[in-house]
This record gives structure tokens, sequence and C-alpha cells, in this order.
């Protein structure tokens, strides 16, 4: 498929310069290289019918020695014919060169430009695809990778505000209270018992983010800590929504139980990461769900052989369309799912699930709820 050329700033200089080396250098070898295959095969055909014509005479019985000087003449007429037909395919070779040249060249030229360009910065840059051969379907490769990288760049300038926002409001709030009883108190400064509850929430709060961060970070360097271990995950989950059940019912007043199938074996994974995946997919679930809603964690025995399934289910405002595909990349956060915190909980929740050998996978509409459905294997025996 040729795509239209995109409208862009060129580079010249270097970039130009390459651009000439490039296709000397490429109708060089081009030209060498179209000229020593016909001058080669017409020595070889030569050679042949000459060995061909002497053999014929020999077997037709007549005197070599009275045939040397047709030989000779021969010989010369051969080798006149080679050299005019050397000159022909050099001038037809340096033709066809040029158009080749020119052909390839086009292509790297535009991989060049739009290197230089997004090495710059200009990562909405993208090359115009001029063929359906290996080249062309190259820069097809490297728009799809320009493409990956804006979004990526997208992704990391939406969570640097993101996280920018989310530690400037609870520093706001830290600072407000310690200002209000630091000062003479009046009518509306707040107790030192709520101040200090206020503190400690978004203390917490805080603590929760950093831990989000350094786990991120353990994360992309392979260095997080991880044992495997038979683990209950259904007491797991239990003990999870306990301690859950009242920070729920007082700050967003949404209920939180456990449903665990009896019979369902342990699973292998490492406990603390275990309890992280759980915390994340809870907490993630009450932010997004209202007032009356209700979230279920649910823990059965998976379709597939040897597999134990955890499903986190809410009545919450759910997710579009749109957003679903990406709720678990890195720094995304749609508008549907935006709401608190820093786009971090799903992305960890899926690295630390694939990491223990299981899948995630999640499952929304508007209005309708959202369910993340984590995939474990049962403990080998």
């Amino acid at each position: 498929m040729i795509t239209p050329r995109p409208s862009r700033a060129r580079h010249p200089g270097p970039v130009t310069r390459f651009q000439g080396r490039l296709r000397t250098r490429i109708r060089t070898k081009l030209t060498v290289s179209h000229v020593l295959v016909v001058t080669l095969s017409l020595f070889v055909f030569s050679a042949l019918m000459a060995v061909l014509y002497i053999f014929i005479l020999t077997k037709s019985g007549v005197d070599l020695a009275t045939q040397f000087q047709t030989v000779v003449v021969m010989t010369i007429l051969v080798t006149f014919v080679i050299g005019v037909i050397t000159v022909c395919s050099i001038v037809v070779a340096a033709i066809a060169s040029w158009y080749v040249s020119r052909r390839l060249t086009r292509q790297i030229s535009e991989l060049e430009e739009a290197t230089v360009a997004i090495a710059e910065g200009h990562l909405e840059n993208r090359v115009a695809v001029l063929s359906d051969d290996e080249l062309g379907r190259l820069a097809v490769r490297f728009n799809l990778l320009a493409e990956r990288l804006q979004e990526l760049d997208q992704q990391r300038r939406s969570f640097v505000a993101s996280v920018s926002h989310d530690l400037r409001t609870p520093i706001a709030i830290i600072r407000g209270h310690t200002d209000a009883q630091l000062r003479d108190p009046d009518d509306e400064t707040p107790t030192s018992i709520e101040a200090f509850r206020a503190i400690e929430h978004e203390v917490i709060t805080l603590g929760k983010l950093v831990d989000d961060l350094f786990t991120l970070s353990r994360l992309e360097e392979a260095a997080l800590p991880m044992t495997l271990q038979p683990v209950d995950l259904g007491e797991l989950v239990e003990d999870a929504v306990r301690a859950m059940r009242p920070y729920a019912l007082k700050v967003s007043r949404v209920s939180v139980n456990a449903v665990v199938s009896d019979g369902v074996p342990e699973v292998e994974g490492d406990p603390t990461r275990l309890t992280q995946i759980v915390n994340n997919l809870l907490h993630n679930a009450v932010r997004h769900t209202p007032e009356g809603g209700i979230v279920v964690a649910e823990v059965t025995l998976g379709t597939e052989t040897g597999t134990v399934v955890l499903v986190v289910r809410d009545t919450g405002v759910g997710i579009g369309p749109e957003d679903l595909p990406k709720i678990f990349d890195r720094f995304y956060q749609g508008d549907s799912v935006r709401s608190g915190g820093a786009g971090l909980g799903l992305s960890i929740v899926k690295q630390l699930v694939e990491i223990q050998g299981g899948s995630v996978a999640a499952a929304s509409a508007p209005g309708e709820g959202t369910t993340i459905t984590v995939t474990l294997r049962e403990k080998e025996f």
C-alpha cells in the first residue's frame, strides 16, 4: 500500500550529502555487477562455442592445421562482438542502475530523514511508503514504531502530570492542616484529632503512590524479589476484603464482599505479590464505584485444567470500549478510568500476574461496572 508523502520539515546538510553518496555507491555497484555478469557470460558462451566448434571439426575428420586461419578469424570476430556487447551493456547497465538506485535511495532517504527527525524529538513524523517491496514493508514497520513511541511519550507526559497532581494534592492538604494547627485557632479551625486523621489519610495516600512507583521501577529492572510457594488464594482474598471493608464503607459507602468456592486448591505464587494484586484490584474497584455500590471478589476453579480464577467485579461507572484495551498499559489514563491515582495499579497487576505465570483480562461497559479476571496456576505436587 502506497501512502501519500506527509508534510514535514526537511533536514538539509548531512542527510542530503548522505543521500548523494549512497546513490552514487549503489549506482556504481549495480553498473559494475551488470557489466561483469554480461561480460563473463559472453566469455563463457564463447569458450563453450569454441570447444564445440573444435569438437565438431575433429569428429568430421577435418585437419585442424588447415582450419587455423578460420579459427583465428572467428576468434577475432567473437572478441570484437564481445567488446561491442560489453560497451552496450555498460550503457544499458548505467541507465538501469540509475533508475534502480534512484528508486532504492528514495525510500532509504525517507527513512534517514525520519530517523533524524525522531532523534530530534519530532515523534509525529512518518515515512512515506513508496513501494510494496521489502523497503516499503520496512517503512510501514518504521511508522508503526514511530506511532508507538509517540503513544508512549504521550502516556509519559500524562503520567508525569498525573503523578505531580497526586503528589501536590496530599501535600497541600497536609500543609493546610499543619498551618491551621500552628496559628491561633478560630471557629473554622479543625480540632487536632480531625487534623491528624486527615494528615494520616494523606500520608497513607502518598505512601501507596510511592510504593507503586517503586514496584513499577523494580518490575522494569526485573529486580523485584519473587518467591513462589503454595498459597491459599481464597484465605488471602478473604483477609484482604476484611481489611478493605471498613475503609470502603467509611470513605465511599461501598460494600466489599468475598465469595470463595469450596474445594479450591492452592495456587503457586508469591504471597506478598498476590496480596498486592488483590489490594490493587479492590482499591481500584472501590475508587470507581459510586456510593451504595458493591464490589465482589470471587475465587473459583478455572475452566482450564490446573488453574484457579480470581474475579473482582464492581457496579461502578464502567469503562468505554475505546479505553478498555489500554487500561493495563503503563501510564495510561483514559477519561472513564481517571478518578484519582496515577494509573499505575492495573499495570502493576498485569506485570505481577504474568511474572507468576498467570494472565489477566478485563470486561466492562459504561454504566455496567467492570470485571477483572485473574487466572493463576495451581500448585504443582
